[in-house]
């Protein structure tokens, strides 16, 4: 690439000679200023054209690896979150089924615990029922002793006339002596 170069420039200059200091330039250094500037520019795109394209080439194969790096992370948690739910409706089962053991079983003790508080209950009743049916009728006795001795005081009283009174009288004094 230098050689042309320096063919190119050494062309220039022989045309621009060869010109003769002509206020209109020739074609021939028309042609040869086009082709300068050809080369120039090539020679810049080939020198910083590959680093430019080599840079730009490694950051899309940065970016196309790290995409795929989060590609397989997003399907990695995806995975298990399908994983999750797919477990999930037999943990809501499995949690539905204890809270149903668990409420049957609350519910069975309850109801023990109902039947022997009413046990409790009808025993103290029958107690208390018990007692106060003897006190009834200890008071019934006691009533109807209280009403046996009124109805012999009267029967007696009646029965007793001051004839009989004074030889009752006389007759318990005689025992006692």
């Amino acid at each position: 690439m230098p050689r042309c170069l320096l063919i190119l420039i050494s062309a220039s200059a022989l045309a621009f000679a060869g010109h003769g200091g002509e206020a209109e330039p020739s074609i021939l250094w028309k042609w040869a200023n086009f082709g300068l500037l050809v080369l120039g520019i090539g020679y810049m795109i080939g020198k910083h054209a590959p680093a430019f394209f080599k840079g730009q080439d490694e950051a899309i194969q940065s970016d196309l690896r790290e995409a795929a790096e989060m590609k397989a992370s997003a399907e990695a948690k995806t995975a298990e979150i399908e994983k999750r739910l797919a477990t999930l409706n037999t943990e809501i089962e499995t949690l539905r089924a204890s809270a149903s053991k668990e409420l049957q079983a609350e519910k069975q003790r309850v109801e023990n615990e109902t039947a022997a508080s009413m046990a409790k209950l009808e025993a103290h009743a029958a107690q208390e029922i018990e007692s106060a049916t003897k006190n009834a009728m200890a008071e019934l006795k006691s009533y109807s002793a209280k009403l046996a001795l009124e109805q012999a005081e009267a029967k007696i009283r009646a029965s007793i006339t001051p004839a009989s009174e004074t030889q009752l009288i006389d007759g318990f004094l005689k025992r006692l002596n």
